[in-house]
């Protein structure tokens, strides 16, 4: 069956999902509340909390840094290493998401921030940047921003790494890289272009902005003779059409026609997309930071369309540790490639400079390493170094000469997913196949993936409610927000923020189709 687009529930069915959602967080308060408190009380008592030593020695506190983006995961991971590295730290975020954000109640924040929307108030957030970094004198700002963001801080770190280059004006160092070499990153057909420039391969494209487009693409002799499938892919964000996997061309130019006339966001100038050829192998996504193009950070998980489970691909197989390692140096050789290319090109001044996340996303096929996009802003996976005992330096660049030039999460380190988001689907496997069918049309496919052994399943295929809690409670799964020397932020995630979100939504009366734990994102239909 070619036609892959996934049922969207009802209204009545994400009403249903998130009453039973909500009834599980009401039942499951008492055991996180005590949890939360023992901990809280011991670590507090022993010294041993996240921010014992820098509340009781303020002289050893080193760099300000500023991180936005405070809902996702990876702002609360890295919010820690900087804490744990001495900083103070100043976390952000926008008004719509940071109300009840789990993050701005960690030890490790020093002060909270709410900032304006960027999608629809750019000047008023840009500014508002600029008002943080004049009032903490913030010497270092790590966006950890949702997509729609990333140009709007590029722009913003510009405009602050201009003002930096003033005399006598305080210095911040912005971790992204500025509006030109962002844009080409950011933008799939621009960085595209760019790979094919640089000698890379790139699975074979086609930009459309209309059914038109599309069809005559698809059902062209050129196209047919190749015999190839194709995924539409949109270039700007669009929860919508997430769903649709269906692979084209179809049988007849009427039922192509018929099909992408349907699409929730109709292509258009405005709107374009992508068909982009399908590969059959292995997906991969990284978390790469760099300074000055050079890799500071690097972690290879195996991915898939909807991750929520992240794993050190060199903790899986032998095979899989190459892969890794290749795609590390692939990442390394391409800023290299770029940073020559720039230069060449007589852009070598600050404007220009190779700093801040390169998050490479891969599809291996029959030994050939596909670049499919970059994200230009840090990854989920990111939460794998919780762990490491000098991420902050590394980002900041100041790790000892004795440190490794990259830092990478320790060999065996557990596998990081949530359990506010695998827990419920491990419940759910309790209820029979029919009842679960009529309260999410998207919930079987959920609960018991074609792909048994796929790393990136949470829960794994198959796996108890009880066999899941064990593993976490073992240490053999680690969940991403959860930290035993700061433990308020779990709680407030899974009894706070995540009702708070789908309570929103009921008030609002739009039905949802999928919820993502990791980054606080709510795919509304």
């Amino acid at each position: 069956m070619e036609v892959a687009r996934k049922a969207r529930p009802s209204l009545l069915q994400s009403n249903t999902a998130t009453f039973l959602l909500l009834c599980l967080s009401i039942l499951t308060l008492p055991v996180t509340l005590l949890v939360t408190l023992a901990f809280y009380a011991y670590t507090t008592i022993t010294g041993t909390s996240l921010d014992y030593r820098y509340h009781s020695d303020p002289c050893g506190r080193g760099t300000t840094v500023l991180v936005t983006g405070a809902r996702a995961n990876k702002a609360l991971t890295l919010c820690r290493a900087f804490k744990k590295a001495g900083c103070t730290v100043i976390l952000a975020e926008e008004a719509k998401w940071g109300t009840l954000t789990c993050a701005r109640f960690s030890r490790a924040v020093d002060h909270f921030h709410i900032l304006p929307d960027p999608a629809n108030e750019p000047d008023a957030y840009i500014s508002a940047i600029q008002r943080l970094v004049r009032l903490w004198n913030v010497g270092a700002w790590v966006p950890c921003s949702s997509v729609h963001a990333t140009m709007v801080d590029s722009e913003a770190a510009q405009q602050i790494a201009a003002l930096s280059q003033r005399p006598h004006v305080h210095t911040c160092e912005p971790f992204i890289p500025f509006p030109e070499v962002c844009g080409t990153l950011h933008w799939k057909d621009q960085f595209e272009d760019l790979c094919i420039e640089l000698g890379y391969p790139v699975p074979e494209s086609k930009k459309v902005t209309s059914v038109d487009d599309a069809v005559d693409f698809l059902h062209s002799t050129e196209t047919l003779a190749k015999g190839h499938k194709y995924l539409l892919k949109s270039l700007s964000l669009d929860d919508l059409g997430r769903d649709d996997f269906t692979l084209f061309p179809l049988r007849s130019r009427e039922e192509t026609t018929r099909h992408l006339s349907g699409v929730p966001t109709p292509l258009s100038e405005k709107h374009p997309f992508l068909l982009q050829r399908f590969l059959f192998g292995n997906e991969y996504c990284t978390h790469v930071a760099a300074r000055d193009g050079a890799i500071v950070a690097f972690v290879a998980c195996r991915s898939n369309q909807l991750l929520m489970r992240y794993g050190d691909v060199r903790n899986l197989s032998a095979e899989e540790k190459e892969v890794g390692e290749r795609l590390e140096a692939w990442s390394q050789e391409f800023l290299d490639r770029y940073k020559a290319k720039l230069g060449r090109e007589g852009k070598t001044d600050w404007s220009y400079a190779l700093t801040g996340h390169f998050s490479f996303d891969f599809i291996v096929e029959d030994g050939v390493v596909y670049v499919l996009e970059c994200n230009v802003r840090a990854h989920t996976a990111v939460a794998l170094f919780s762990d490491h005992p000098s991420l902050a330096e590394h980002y900041l660049g100041t790790a000892a000469p004795t440190e490794a030039r990259v830092a990478r999460p320790d060999p065996g380190t557990a596998p990081r997913s949530w359990l506010a988001h695998a827990l419920p689907l491990a419940l759910c496997r309790l209820l029979p196949r029919r009842l679960c069918a009529l309260l999410h049309p998207q919930l079987l496919s959920t609960i018991y993936p074609s792909d048994a052994e796929d790393p990136t399943t949470s829960p794994p295929a198959g796996e108890s409610a009880g066999l899941l809690l064990a593993r976490y409670a073992a240490g053999a799964e680690r969940d991403g927000i959860w930290d035993s020397t700061d433990p308020v932020p779990f709680l407030v995630l899974c009894h706070v923020q995540w009702p708070w979100l789908l309570l929103r939504l009921v008030w609002r009366g739009v039905p949802w189709s999928r919820v993502n734990v990791s980054t606080s994102r709510v795919f509304e239909c």
